[in-house]
């Protein structure tokens, strides 16, 4: 009986440990199934693109200088690959009677660089760091009217973090759509 129960007593020490090192991982889904949960209603309309390495490849190509970040806008140098998410909140977000909070949503296994809630509007942003670069960087935001998701991978600009809050903040989900969307292919 002893045996049995230090057997026990051992294996959910184990998954305890595992589970606490395990990282939230975040994807298009994750964020409408977080929406849901604060909202208790599927988002009315939704966006969303997932560019990979080769894609990201020829997109740099066809742009010819992504890299270099004119005056005003996100520095993006290094950037390899990004998925986008941009949702149409729905009526009970709308309302105004409970606004969507990012900053509550549980996360683990990222690193915090900005978050803030302030009059109606929320955002997060969490980094993965490797070094002096970034390697992942999850940007989540929601304005009066919308909610925005943006995963980066690459060898990100230690300065993205802060460029990106400050863009979320001033400019709202609209302009860092905007912003990440010009990555995309154009039509």
């Amino acid at each position: 009986m002893a045996r049995r129960r230090l057997g026990l007593v051992t294996l959910m020490a184990v998954a305890a440990l595992g589970a606490a090192g395990c990282a939230t991982n975040f994807s298009a889904q994750a964020v409408r199934a977080e929406i849901v949960r604060q909202t208790g209603e599927d988002p009315q309309k939704a966006f969303e693109l997932n560019l990979g390495r080769v894609t990201m490849a020829l997109a740099r190509q066809v742009l010819a200088g992504a890299d270099s970040a004119p005056d005003g806008s996100l520095p993006l140098s290094g950037l390899t690959s990004f998925e986008l998410a941009v949702y149409g909140l729905p009526p009970a977000a709308l309302s105004g009677a409970r606004p969507l909070d990012f900053t509550a949503m549980a996360v683990r296994g990222w690193e915090p660089t900005v978050r803030f809630m302030d009059k109606g509007r929320s955002g997060v942003v969490l980094v993965r760091a490797s070094g002096d670069r970034i390697g992942d960087l999850v940007l989540l935001a929601a304005s009066d009217k919308s909610a925005l998701y943006a995963h980066l991978r690459g060898t990100l600009s230690r300065e993205l973090p802060a460029a990106l809050g400050e863009a979320v903040k001033s400019g709202g989900t609209d302009a860092v759509q905007r912003e990440l969307q010009s990555l995309g292919p154009q039509r």
